[in-house]
């Protein structure tokens, strides 16, 4: 009896451990495998740490540090939220870069981060002048370069890929393999957006005065902005094609100011004897633009269809510059980025202030080959 107990006992044991097993097992199949925990993308905090920068440089750094969205992977393997602009050959911080004027040379970018819990240098060197256009450099021999900040013998300097620069010469995107001068060294990928700069906000306007971004832009004195307002703002039917694209729908030809004759002139809108001149400024995004027509007729000029090449006459002309806050929003030309009169015309109409045009411009000088296209109709006084 006591036997057949015991058995029993026993029975029920070894049941209890398998069924514990099993639940077990069930319950190991049934738990998800943990995730892998990947890294958190690195900061500016993490590069100040690393790279052990004195209070006052963090302080420096903290108005540069700029959002970044960078994957490296190969001999370095992380990702990049954060890094700041950087010296050439330390770790203090330097300015930003700033948005380059048309057809002036791209800034470099030298942007300081960790990855890997290391220090790291990305430069970038866009070749050429910013045409304010989107552009993708292929050839990159010397245009990228990674370097070790913590190691500084080493460098990544023999590139591929390509590299995009955005229309404000500041941002763009990077999908390139880098690789070291050493045998048996592993290509360093690196892909994502990179910044060197921040563009500027366009300042807030008036949506009810179609020349609000003029005055914005050049930050006019409010006493000059007001008699603008007045009498001085003109509406326009403009539309502008080739290397500046956009459509004017207003423009400012300021009469209550002396007015200045002349090529690069400011304030024209009337016959002069024998020749006859307008002048339009206006901005388009953050930059601005003065349009000077001209046109020459013996004894007087009379309304009609004028040739816009330039040459013997004004003809049509397009400046890049600023209008000068000190001086009564003046137009002051930017001497070495105009377009001239190519092909096409443009009319005078009997009011000797309005009119049509419908012209090809070049550029001449650092502009040289560019090309923009005008048609619409203009008027300078009403």
């Amino acid at each position: 009896m006591r036997r057949n107990v015991a058995i029993a006992i026993a029975a029920l044991l070894v049941i209890g451990l398998v069924a514990v097993g099993v639940a077990r097992l069930v319950s190991l199949r049934s738990t998800p495998v943990a995730a892998v925990v990947k890294p958190k993308p690195s900061t500016c905090a993490d590069a100040y740490r690393v790279l052990k920068l004195l209070p006052s440089e963090v302080s420096a750094a903290n108005p540069v540090c700029l959002v970044q969205s960078l994957q490296l992977s190969g001999e370095i393997i992380g990702q990049v939220a954060q890094a700041y602009t950087v010296e050439q050959d330390g770790v203090a911080p330097t300015q930003m870069c700033s948005e380059p004027k048309r057809w002036s040379g791209f800034p470099k970018a030298l942007l300081a981060f960790v990855a890997a819990g290391k220090g790291y240098r990305l430069r970038i060197s866009p070749p050429g002048n910013s045409e304010h256009q989107a552009v993708t450099i292929n050839e990159l021999g010397s245009v990228v370069e990674l370097a070790s900040i913590s190691d500084p013998s080493q460098d990544w300097s023999q590139v591929t890929g390509s590299l995009s620069v955005d229309a404000d010469g500041i941002t763009g995107s990077i999908d390139v393999e880098a690789q070291r001068d050493v045998s048996g060294a592993k290509p360093e990928h690196i892909t994502g957006q990179w910044a060197c700069g921040a563009p500027l906000p366009l300042p807030a306007l008036d949506a009810s005065d179609g020349c609000a971004n003029f005055y914005a832009v050049n930050q006019l004195a409010a006493d000059d902005v007001a008699r603008m307002k007045a009498s001085a703002c003109q509406a326009q039917k403009l539309s502008f094609s080739g290397d500046l694209s956009a459509h004017l729908d207003s423009a400012v030809t300021d009469v209550g100011m002396v007015p200045q004759a002349g090529f690069g002139g400011d304030n024209m809108c009337g016959a002069i004897d024998q020749s006859y001149e307008a002048t339009l400024k206006f901005s388009i995004g953050d930059e601005s633009f003065l349009l000077n027509l001209g046109a020459d007729q013996y004894p007087s000029v009379t309304p009609g269809q004028y040739s816009a090449r330039s040459g013997s006459s004004i003809g049509a002309v397009l400046f890049l510059g600023h209008a000068d806050p000190g001086n009564h929003g003046a137009f002051v030309t930017d001497d070495q980025v105009y377009w001239l009169g190519r092909s096409g015309s443009f009319t005078i109409a009997s009011d000797l202030k309005s009119g049509t045009i419908d012209a090809t411009l070049g550029g001449t000088l650092v502009n040289s080959g560019s090309t923009v296209q005008i048609t619409g109709s203009w008027r300078c006084a009403a």
